[in-house]
């Protein structure tokens, strides 16, 4: 970590909850990843309106982590 840069603090609203977030990621990038989330948990939220936030989030984390799963094999085969 350079010098003088450290970790910065952001709030990030996802389905109407606001979060401070501590990283030393750009507030962009901490931003674009708080965009991202809220979106495809407010999009499970209105397929299905009688499901609890807890259920959403786990769902959201698992497609989230199959999609980086995906990204990471198809790079794998890119470098053989």
């Amino acid at each position: 970590m350079p010098a003088g840069e450290g970790k910065k603090r952001v709030a990030i609203e996802i389905l109407g909850e606001e979060y401070v977030v501590r990283s030393y990621s750009s507030v962009e990038h901490l931003q674009e990843v708080g965009k991202h989330v809220n979106s495809l948990m407010t999009e499970l939220a209105e397929k299905y309106p009688y499901m609890s936030t807890h259920r959403i989030a786990i769902l959201t984390s698992l497609n989230i982590a199959s999609d980086l799963l995906s990204l990471r094999k198809q790079g794998k085969h890119r470098k053989r």
